[in-house]
């Protein structure tokens, strides 16, 4: 094998040096499949929502979730506590059968956009969403966008390991996918390419925008067609900021919204460790977890569920006849509530419930700043879409692509420097605690770190296969240390490899290795000098494998070996760590041009 001919890239993937590189027919291909990607995923986006509503009318009587928290006020007692705990036992079964026996979401995607090159498997999105119809349909206080996306990615990658494309293409679809399914879910377009750029892929790149834009607009044309109608998720009357001199206020609201995302993350951990403190069967976990979240719904009917009504209410100014009491009531059951159904495995997201949280927060620290400051500051639906902007944004860790979604679910940017300002301040306190999202938090609390992730993936998705070379010295079983200098020195390849009669791998080594004398200045037999059969890669194994391979036998090369049935190792070539340094090397290049659209 040449080491200097493929360089481990597929043929499309680098642009023409010039000319119209546009028409290339490899990004037309890419433009054409994230087409797909965008109609695809949005058509099961709303089955997703569909079978959501049948559920939900299973057990309480109606699928429609704007009239969700009225609908519980009035149904019997026993239903809005049982229902939660039924959903539980199905989703425990349901979830026990998934890899890693626990519920895979956004935090998922990201992994593995950042570590596995946008690879999935579909069998979990699946899994998955079968999990979240019966946690969103029998009440479990959780979001609709977390499976959604993680759906639109798991068909995303299926259809990009079916088509067999590269890894960086493969990476491009998945952020489409996760375009599609936010844009599917709030017909909300710009929201769903800033949230595949900002979350998913973690970066900008003009070769992935292109298709992340295409992708949305399909799924915008395609939900429009499914539903018939392109309104918004909810209807606001037009809305302005008092004054400017309002701003420290909402600087305010984005702290308290960053406490807010804090509490929850500390109630889902709690909730958890409380779990496996009392060594609760994983499958049992989400019917217990029910039985609270239905016991918590008979007293505060706006704690189960997604929550639009809730959110709808506090933004149609509905909420401030309630009394401060009664709204802190509401906070702490809705927080209570997201908190066990995501602690003990219920399916589902976290941005539908952040805004609940954000909308009810706002509207209690809108009608605190009126009652010490009357007639000086907005009314209360102005603080509640702050506070749910801000709480999202510090959920998510992605304020740029939160602030278009509330803007594109309520259609009204009178505020928009409330709610920059409040998202920002969120955002940044959350650089003080231990996580700077839930989404981080719940890789870190499996023990991933995606901050330099993508560099991270260029060395676990990238092969040495590339980098095999026959630049190796072949030395035989009984050869003396003469022997080999002269094979070494006629080859002038440092690398020694020894093959027994019937060519089978025993060991390797370089000259300077084996040049060593014993105590009556004779050299040591050749075959007791050499690194036996575990120095060695496989085929197909990563540039991060190499370069941790390589340290742990301080080698300057290993050979590359295949087994066949019986164990027995043969030698397909050798892997030098210089090569492997200069392939990174070269992918960090490749990638920052990327980033900033060099081509």
């Amino acid at each position: 094998m040449n080491k200097n001919a493929t360089n481990g890239l597929p043929s499309d993937a680098s642009e023409p040096p010039s000319g119209w590189h546009w028409l290339d027919p490899a990004r037309v291909r890419l433009f054409a499949v994230a087409l797909l990607v965008g109609v695809v995923v949005a058509s099961t986006t709303a089955m997703l929502i569909a079978g959501i509503s049948a559920v939900q009318a299973v057990f309480f009587g109606s699928g429609d979730e704007r009239f969700f928290a009225t609908l519980l006020s009035y149904a019997p007692w026993w239903r809005v506590m049982l229902a939660p705990v039924i959903g539980g036992l199905i989703v425990g079964v349901l979830i026990y059968g998934l890899p890693g026996r626990r519920y895979h979401g956004i935090s998922d995607v990201m992994e593995a956009c950042a570590f596995r090159g946008g690879r999935m498997d579909v069998r979990s999105g699946i899994g998955a969403a079968s999990a979240a119809v019966v946690s969103l349909g029998a009440g479990a206080s959780v979001g609709r966008e977390g499976p959604a996306v993680h759906i639109g990615a798991s068909v995303s990658a299926w259809i990009a390991d079916k088509l067999g494309l590269s890894s960086r293409h493969a990476l491009t679809l998945l952020g489409c996918g996760a375009a599609a399914a936010v844009t599917a879910s709030f017909n909300a377009p710009l929201a769903g390419v800033l949230f595949a750029l900002e979350v998913v892929v973690g970066y900008y790149t003009l070769s992935v925008f292109g298709p992340i834009v295409v992708a949305s607009m399909g799924a915008l044309v395609m939900t429009q067609f499914l539903q018939g109608h392109s309104g918004t998720l909810f209807t606001i009357p037009s809305m302005t900021l008092s004054s400017y001199w309002e701003l420290p206020l909402f600087a305010l609201v984005g702290i308290c919204a960053a406490g807010c995302t804090v509490a929850l993350v500390y109630g889902v951990q709690t909730v958890q460790r409380a779990h496996a403190r009392c060594a609760v069967p994983l499958w049992l976990r989400p019917a217990i977890g029910g039985l609270v979240v239905g016991i918590v719904a008979l007293q505060v009917p706006y704690a189960l569920g997604v929550g639009y009504q809730t959110t709808d209410l506090a933004l149609k100014g509905a909420l401030t006849t309630q009394t401060g009491l009664w709204l802190s009531v509401i906070l702490l059951a809705k927080l209570l509530a997201t908190a066990v159904s995501l602690g003990s495995g219920f399916a589902g997201g976290v941005f539908s419930p952040a805004l609940v949280l954000g909308a009810v927060l706002g509207t209690l620290l809108g009608s605190s700043f009126a009652a010490v400051l009357p007639g000086a500051v907005s009314i209360e639906p102005v603080y509640a879409m702050v506070g749910m902007a801000a709480v999202a944004s510090s959920t998510l860790g992605a304020p740029i692509s939160t602030i278009l979604i509330v803007f594109e679910l309520t259609g009204n940017y009178g505020v928009v420097v409330a709610v920059m300002l409040a998202s920002a301040v969120a955002s940044s306190c959350m650089g003080f605690a231990p996580f700077r999202s839930f989404f981080r938090w719940q890789l870190q609390s499996r023990g991933v770190n995606i901050v330099a992730g993508r560099d991270q993936s260029l060395l676990r998705t990238e092969t040495v296969d590339a980098l095999v070379t026959d630049n190796y010295c072949e030395i035989a079983e009984h050869d003396t240390l003469l022997q080999v200098e002269i094979k070494v020195s006629r080859g002038r390849n440092h690398a020694v490899v020894m093959l027994d009669d019937a060519n089978r791998f025993l060991g390797s080594a370089t000259l300077r290795d084996l040049i060593r004398l014993d105590d009556d200045g004779k050299p040591y037999p050749v075959r007791d000098q050499l690194r036996g059969e575990d120095a060695v890669l496989s085929s197909g194994t990563s540039l991060r494998g190499a370069l941790d391979a390589l340290a742990s036998h301080a080698g300057d090369f290993l050979p590359v070996v295949e087994r066949d049935d019986a164990g027995v190792a043969r030698v397909l070539g050798v892997v030098s760590y210089s090569d492997v340094l200069a392939r990174y090397n070269e992918l960090l290049k490749q990638a920052r041009a990327e980033e900033f659209g060099v081509t």
